[in-house]
């Protein structure tokens, strides 16, 4: 029999008995005239002949069932669903390895004989799987099968992107699935099982040798094999794929199938979706510089600002699922990616943006792939131009015709708009009065003072600002002159406000869903510098633990219940959101202080709200990585003067961190700023 005949019944065969019949190895041979006059177009993608359960197809959304879990593994059924699942892919290949001797004819002899070797192999282990899910009573076709290896390997066009494609990637994952579940199997005492999966194991290992074999001959010599891989690698496959889902990464098996060390480590940082369509986030902190400028051609950021968003722009990676985009200046090096995965965080897929104009490059990945939303700092301008060429990608048809900024949005910015939606819903005795001009002010502050005593400071804040940033503290015997307000008044209208004694600084994080919902998800404690700008945050569990008695007790009964779902304040604040239309996170900055009339304590429920993230919001997840009786403190602090006196959190059996801390921007590109999360046992 030809490597044809062979290669023609495995592949074309809708009987499993015959896809799966093994021929003497002696009694195949190669005979060239066969092969070119039986050759399938290498531009052509047949279709595999299967028996009628296990037609392969796009599942659907119901069909995704996750592979079975380890405590499941201890049942027969459970077992049987794991090697059809592996059955299938099994099959998969040795189709797809038929169908490269049939389209590659031309292909070097020593090549053919290798495929041809290792199609037999894949038979092999085919059958393997097709009698142990028949002892666990699971007959193969009982489930639906999947496609995808079919669609994403066949319609290669060269034997490079063969061994790209199937070698250095679908096989390349199973050195972590064989590995991962035969340790299981044999710890549930499934000795049979775990024997098959580690004879795989070996024999995955000579496959994506093979297979790199012939990818550095092909490849370009200019290239690492880092290089070559990512660049052969046709979307929707990428380098994620070369990796196992929920399986431990196999860095040893891949050394030992001749991969480099410096190939493996790449590979183990990399991530990008296998599936799920992802959200794109971008790190834009100056939005409320940008809304207060006349026009965007107008805003010229500070280069204090400029060095600000550089240095932190990882930030939303740790608000992002691991499977969505970032959009980044520059890429975080692979020793910073690598330190993270360490501590078991695990980053989402970087995308650079184009150096000179800093917008979405020509040919981006991005740019050609579905989207199922954008997730700004903050929706302004800005944002708004830079996502407006990926409208066209979002999965929502009201996504795509949806304004991506407004006044309506903008609205919701000002601390003007703010306090006149809000002072009679919220705190109406703290006094809030907005005015223009230095007389006005000059008014303002006289009836302050009246109210709430000669000596009180007054604070000036400007409609747009954030972090505390362009507050003008009027002391008692100060003259007011348009030098010392001009600050806050340079965009026209200022808040004016009594400065109190702050007792307790916190924030309520929630999150605007699309249907328009509010959930509330969590508390966070602000640090706050004697001149009102934040500092960071603190999050984890017991909020008002170590707080004085008085102070904890009038949290717990009187102030945080006003968060609750439910309550007037959360649904005024849905309300307040709605107007600009706004999705994703939102947070109140609040504070407790002493009424200096008479001392007691006072809340000001509302004192600015966000429509947008947040560094409580960060501080907020980060916390979510904390072992039990943890908590999580977030800064960010200027380089020259970080002081970093805890050693590097360890994980426990959980992989939760332990005490210690984290440099969370990377710090061998960082120039003045760096994010820290601190974790530190509860007071």
């Amino acid at each position: 029999m030809t490597f044809t005949e062979y290669a023609e019944r495995i592949l074309f065969s809708d009987d499993l008995e015959e896809k799966l019949r093994l021929e003497p190895l002696d009694t195949l041979i190669d005979e060239p005239e066969t092969a070119f006059a039986r050759a399938i177009p290498a531009s052509k993608t047949p279709e595999p002949g299967r028996p009628v359960t296990l037609v392969p197809r796009k599942p659907r959304e119901h069909d995704r069932a996750p592979l079975p879990s380890r405590p499941q593994l201890v049942e027969e059924e459970s077992r049987g669903t794991l090697f059809h699942f592996f059955g299938n892919h099994e099959m998969l290949a040795s189709e797809l390895m038929a169908l490269a001797l049939l389209k590659f004819p031309d292909a070097p002899a020593e090549f053919r004989a290798g495929l041809l070797r290792t199609l037999r192999e894949e038979q092999r282990h085919t059958r393997w799987y097709v009698e142990r899910m028949r002892e666990c009573g699971v007959p193969f076709g009982s489930q639906p099968v999947s496609r995808f290896f079919w669609d994403a390997v066949a319609p290669m066009e060269t034997p490079l992107d063969y061994v790209t494609r199937l070698c250095l990637t679908f096989e390349q994952a199973n050195l972590d699935y064989a590995r991962h579940y035969g340790a299981i199997l044999r710890e549930a005492g499934d000795t049979k099982s775990a024997r098959i999966l580690e004879r795989i194991y070996e024999d995955e290992i000579g496959h994506v040798g093979y297979g790199l074999t012939w990818f550095r001959r092909w490849k370009s010599r200019d290239e690492t094999d880092w290089e070559a891989f990512r660049k052969h690698l046709a979307f929707p496959l990428s380098p994620s794929r070369a990796k196992g889902n929920g399986a431990a990464y196999n860095a040893e098996g891949r050394i030992a199938a001749g991969l480099d060390p410096d190939f493996v480590r790449e590979l183990s940082v990399f991530e990008r979706s296998k599936g799920r369509t992802p959200t794109v986030h971008w790190f834009n902190p100056d939005a409320e510089d940008v809304v207060a400028a006349p026009s965007l051609a107008a805003y010229h950021p500070r280069q204090t600002i400029e060095r600000f968003i550089a240095d932190l722009e990882t930030l939303p990676a740790f608000l992002a699922r691991r499977d969505d985009v970032v959009l980044v200046r520059a890429i975080p090096t692979r020793a910073h990616r690598e330190r993270l995965r360490r501590l078991g965080i695990d980053l989402p897929e970087f995308e650079a943006l184009d150096a000179e104009t800093g917008g979405i490059p020509p040919g981006s990945l991005i740019a050609r792939r579905k989207i199922a939303g954008f997730r700004p700092w903050a929706w302004c301008p800005r944002a708004a131009e830079l996502f407006a060429p990926l409208r066209a990608n979002l999965t929502r048809r009201e996504d795509r015709t949806a304004r991506l900024f407004s006044e309506e949005r903008r609205r919701l910015f000002s601390k003007i708009e703010q306090v006149l939606w809000w002072r009679e819903k919220a705190d109406p005795e703290f006094p809030s009065i907005v005015c223009e001009g230095l007389d006005a002010i000059d008014g303002a502050v006289a009836r302050l003072r009246e109210d709430w005593g000669p000596e009180t400071t007054v604070v000036l804040k400007h409609p747009y600002a954030a972090s505390g940033r362009g507050l003008v503290r009027i002391r008692p015997g100060e003259t007011l002159s348009p030098n010392r307000v001009g600050s806050a008044t340079q965009q026209g209208w200022v808040v004016v406000e009594p400065w109190v004694e702050r007792v307790f600084d916190y924030s309520a994080q929630f999150e605007r869903d699309h249907d328009g919902a509010t959930r509330r998800l969590g508390f966070t404690r602000q640090i706050v510098d004697g001149n009102g700008r934040h500092l960071g945050n603190l999050a984890g569990p017991k909020f008002c633990r170590g707080l004085p008695e008085d102070l904890a007790r009038f949290l717990m009964r009187e102030v945080l219940p006003a968060y609750d779902p439910g309550e007037p304040l959360v649904r005024e604040m849905e309300r307040w959101l709605g107007l600009g239309d706004h999705r994703g996170p939102a947070g109140i900055d609040a504070f407790v202080y002493r009424d200096p009339r008479d001392g007691s304590l006072k809340a000001r429920t509302v004192c600015e709200i966000n429509a947008r993230a947040t560094m409580g919001r960060v501080t907020l997840e980060l916390s979510r990585r904390a072992a039990p009786n943890l908590r999580a403190r977030f800064s960010i602090e200027r380089r020259s003067a970080a002081a970093l006196a805890e050693g590097e959190p360890a994980l426990d059996a959980q992989g939760k961190l332990g005490p210690g801390a984290v440099i969370l921007n990377d710090p061998e590109s960082a120039g003045e700023w760096l994010a820290i999360l601190r974790i530190e046992p509860l007071n």
